[in-house]
C-alpha cells in the first residue's frame, strides 16, 4: 500500500508544492496507491503553505461525477466515505483542526484539509485511501525523514526542494519505492 507523503522543505516553491499536494491528494478522489496521503511541511513555511492548500482545495470542483465541470467525484462507496469521516472526526477529537471540507453526502466526501495533525494519529499512521490532506509540520530534515518512514506503507513519496543535499538524503533514507523530486 501507499501512505505517500509530499515533503515540503523551507526553500520550496510553495505555490507549486501546494498545487502538487492538492492534485496528488484529490485526483481519482484520492483512491489510488500513489496518491498523496500526508503533507509534511517545514514549520517555517507551514502557515503560508497551509493557506495555499486551503485556497486550492476550496477551488477544487467536486460533486456529481457525471458533471463535466467536476474535478473529483465520489469515492468507491458510502462505507469508504464514512471511514474517512470517522478518521477525520477522531483526529479532531485528538487536537487536529479542519480547515476545509469534511462534508459527506452518501459516497461523496468533500476534499478535506486538516492541520495540527500529529504522526501518531490514525488518519496518517494508517493509509486513509481518500480525499483527505492532513498537514503535519516538522522542524528538520531528520524529523521529516522519521515522520515519512513512520508508517508500514511506503510506495512512493514526493519532495519539494531546490537543495541537492536534501535530495541526496531523502533518496538515501526514505523507505519508499520511489522518490519524486520537484524544485
Amino acid at each position: 500500500g501507499g501512505n505517500d507523503p509530499i515533503i515540503v522543505m523551507e526553500d520550496a516553491d510553495l505555490d507549486q508544492a501546494a498545487s502538487l499536494a492538492v492534485q496528488g491528494s484529490y485526483k481519482n478522489s484520492g483512491q489510488r496507491c500513489t496518491a498523496v496521503k500526508r503533507l509534511l511541511v517545514h514549520r517555517s513555511v507551514a502557515a503560508r503553505f497551509t493557506d495555499l492548500v486551503v485556497a486550492k482545495t476550496r477551488a477544487y470542483a467536486h460533486g456529481d461525477p457525471v458533471d463535466p465541470s467536476v474535478e473529483m467525484g465520489t469515492v468507491i462507496d458510502e462505507a469508504a466515505a464514512r471511514l474517512f469521516e470517522r478518521r477525520v472526526d477522531e483526529a479532531v477529537a485528538q487536537g487536529a483542526r479542519v480547515l476545509a471540507g469534511h462534508r459527506r453526502e452518501g459516497a461523496l466526501f468533500a476534499p478535506t484539509v486538516l492541520d495540527r495533525v500529529r504522526p501518531e494519529m490514525t488518519l496518517v499512521r494508517e493509509e486513509t485511501f481518500g480525499p483527505v490532506s492532513p498537514i503535519v509540520s516538522f522542524g528538520s530534515i531528520d524529523e521529516a525523514i522519521r515522520i515519512a518512514n513512520g508508517t508500514a506503507f511506503g510506495l512512493s513519496s514526493s519532495v519539494c526542494t531546490n537543495r541537492l543535499d536534501y535530495v541526496t538524503r531523502f533518496v538515501a533514507e526514505l523507505d519508499v519505492g520511489t522518490v519524486n523530486v520537484r524544485e
